[in-house]
């Protein structure tokens, strides 16, 4: 500011000099040549000058959280930036945040940014900001007009609609008005939110953990509604007090259960039920874990909801007949990993357990979508679905129902509280629990049976680099609470790990977001091409290892683009299969609609991307089969334009974990039992992976082993009280 003046100041004391002056006056008093180059600087500068010298800072929602910029600028120039947005994602927001700092930084303005993400965005808003800011323009507050708003903003799935009403410059109510987020997770953040914005009248309070992004969109709604209502954003960002509760807390219970996602909310129910004293922590604010995200089928050997609708024919299907299904199993096994000559016993439990597990799902309630194959409608054949079917949340009502049940068999989840540490006695055996909650509440609890159901630790780098190298520095789109707690208490007190380090699986996500496209294989016929037009996966082939392959390798270029016509569009839109849709996709900046292949070529710099579709009809038109004989190629018809969606192959779990028996032990690194411990779902990585398969059904594992340790703890504290 000072030399902005200072400069100022001296340009206009040259001028009002020059013009006292007469001609001859003016020629007695000749510049020199350096009073002359000084004199044009200081006019150019005015000239040219546009900011005020400083440092200047605005904040913007991106996709995982704020996003804040920091801009220093001179009289004409930006001379640096500082992007900060610690809850992007780092290979999507993190590579824009890098790329827009080197554009802002080379064309010196704003404009320059046009990337089509969610991080973008934000970065683009709050920089503009800065900038005003660095302009002098005063950025006054003004108080929201009375009146009620109904505003929108891209939750994970779907549009999520807010209703804001303002009465006396104050949030009078904020209220839910539709969403359609992933059941047992998005809709806590969708419905919670709204009444905590109003209860805090600012948009600072805490965002539901475990359902962030769903959050933060209803923050972003209620942001464009005090736009809207011509307030400033900033009036209703104040600081929020959190809650401090200095409590220390010490009891016995029967059984603790670390965790209650999938396996944790089964465990807990089925104890229970049979009269166990049973106490959970979670250390998100939600239930469920990532069983909201599943494709909510369950493996039904030998299940009577099945026999009672197949009357019969279920005797020849596999997905019934475990004794058909494991000589299938058999053929994926790899022969290095086999380590129990093909027998496969920790899949023999878990499909033992899970036509028992469907039946006492139904016994107690819950849901199933009907089984078949019904024309222009859902088509589960012979799986149990639960209701409303897949990806139309039936396990995410599947984990609100249990947590529900819990309630009324007046068993506590303490929600929002970390278990940090494993209670051991002289002999090593497990005790209890240390614990602290979100607002500083300390626990110690003791008990008989300990059981982790912490989930893996896709959410920790540092064991993603230490456990799985090949993937270290990637991001994974999992659950949150996804962080090794489990792994890392149990190995402190000597557990064994096993199976680390295998090829994980990927799905398709859409390219910004992470948000999960893993049947739109299914969905919608098509290809997969990289910045090159290099085909490489189509719609039957793009299964999980192919995927991750992608994601790896180099020769890629870490782009991808799922490439499809117009009647996949409309399939897309509506999946009468499955009874899910992706409808959302065509209001997202991930996808567009080319008239032609070359405009597309051109638009997004795929130079073989006519080659590659050309290749691909050809092979279709022939009759051709994929790599895995499993169903026709696509053909793409583009007489109607192509449709081009950006994609990113996504990993989303780990499969290594600590080493567990079959009836849930956790077992040391001399292979002897830890009395007292138990390991369920993916805390003890893939049971798949330990029977030498690859990872495939993580639902079935964390439902049906959660029942078996339930009933081995059971049977073992009945031991317990008759050696006492």
């Amino acid at each position: 500011m000072k030399r902005f003046a200072s400069v100022f100041l001296s340009l206009t004391l040259l001028m009002s000099g020059c013009a006292s002056n007469s001609p001859a006056e003016e020629d007695s008093t000749v510049l020199t040549q350096a009073e002359q180059e000084e004199k044009s600087s200081v006019a150019s500068a005015m000239q040219e000058a546009k900011y005020i010298p400083g440092e200047y800072t605005a904040i913007s929602q991106g996709y995982g959280g704020q996003v804040e910029v920091k801009v220093t600028v001179n009289e004409t120039t930006i001379t640096d930036v500082v992007i900060i947005g610690p809850q992007e994602t780092p290979e999507i927001g993190g590579a824009a945040i890098d790329t827009l700092k080197t554009d802002i930084l080379k064309g010196n303005t704003a404009d320059v940014i046009s990337g089509a993400t969610i991080t973008s965005q934000a970065v683009s808003a709050a920089l503009n900001i800065a900038l005003s800011l660095a302009r002098g323009e005063e950025i006054a507050s003004t108080m929201v007009q009375d009146g009620e708003y109904i505003t929108r903003a891209m939750g994970y799935k779907d549009w999520i609609y807010i209703t804001t009403t303002f009465r006396d410059g104050k949030i009078a109510s904020c209220v839910l008005t539709s969403h359609d987020e992933t059941m047992g997770i998005g809709n806590y953040g969708a419905s919670r939110m709204p009444e905590r914005i109003a209860a805090a009248q600012s948009l600072n309070v805490d965002t539901v953990s475990g359902a962030t992004v769903s959050s933060n969109a209803v923050k972003q709604a209620v942001r464009l509604a005090i736009k809207e209502a011509d307030g400033t954003v900033s009036d209703f960002e104040t600081e929020v007090a959190r809650e401090v509760v200095n409590e220390k807390v010490e009891l016995h219970t029967e059984v603790v259960v670390v965790g209650a996602g999938t396996a944790g909310l089964v465990l807990g129910t089925k104890l229970a039920e049979e009269g166990v004293d049973v106490l959970l922590f979670e250390k998100m604010e939600i239930p469920g874990g990532s069983m909201g995200t599943t494709y909510s089928g369950i493996m039904n050997s030998y299940s009577q909801v099945t026999a009672n609708h197949a009357l019969g024919a279920e005797q020849n299907s596999a997905s019934w007949n475990m004794e058909l299904l494991l000589p299938i199993f058999k053929n994926y096994i790899t022969p290095e990993y086999d380590r129990y000559d093909g027998e496969q016993p920790y899949q023999r439990v878990m499909l033992e357990a899970a036509g028992e597990v469907v039946d006492w799902f139904r016994d107690m309630g819950m849901g199933f979508s009907s089984m078949g194959y019904f024309e222009g409608g859902t088509q589960y054949g012979l799986t149990p679905y639960l209701a409303p079917g897949t990806y139309n949340g039936g396990a995410g009502y599947g984990a609100m129902y249990l947590a529900d049940r819990l309630a009324k068999l007046e068993t506590p989840i303490e929600y929002n509280t970390e278990v940090t540490e494993l209670i051991t006695n002289d002999q090593n055996e497990v005790i209890g629990v240390k614990a602290i909650s979100k607002n500083g509440k300390e626990w110690i609890v003791y008990a008989d049976a300990v059981v982790l159901a912490t989930g893996g630790f896709a959410e920790n780098p540092e064991m993603i680099a230490q456990h799985y190298p090949q993937y270290a520095g990637i991001d994974f789109n999992a659950n949150p609470g996804s962080t090794g707690d489990g792994i890392l208490m149990a190995q402190e007190i000597g557990a064994g790990i096993e199976t680390m380090g295998r090829e994980l699986g990927a799905f398709m996500s859409e390219y910004g977001t992470t948000y999960s496209l893993a049947f739109m294989h299914q969905s919608t016929p098509g290809i997969l091409v990289d910045t090159t037009g290099y085909e490489f996966a189509n719609i039957m082939s793009s299964n999980h290892h192919v995927l991750s392959h992608a994601l790896v390798n180099p020769a890629h270029g870490g782009e991808f683009y799922y490439v499809y016509d117009e009647q996949s569009a409309q399939s897309t839109k509506d999946y009468d299969a499955y009874g899910f849709s992706y409808k959302s996709l065509f209001d997202r900046p991930s996808t567009s609609h080319y008239d032609t292949v070359a405009e597309a070529s051109e638009a997004l710099d795929i130079p073989g991307l006519q080659e590659a579709i050309d290749k691909n009809n050809a092979a279709a038109l022939a009759g051709e089969k994929n790599e895995f004989g499993r169903g026709n190629l696509p053909y793409i018809e583009t007489r109607d334009g192509i449709w081009i969606t950006r994609v990113m192959p996504t990993l989303y779990l780990t499969t290594g974990g600590l080493v567990a028996d079959t009836q849930a032990h956790v077992i040391d690194t001399e292979g002897n039992i830890i009395k007292g411990l138990y390991g369920v779902g993916d805390v003890v990585g893939s049971i798949e992976e330990k029977d030498g398969k690859r990872y495939g059904n993580g639902f079935d594992q964390a439902l049906a082993y959660g029942y078996v340790a339930a009933e081995v703890i059971i049977d073992e504290l009945k031991e317990d009280i008759k050696e006492e």
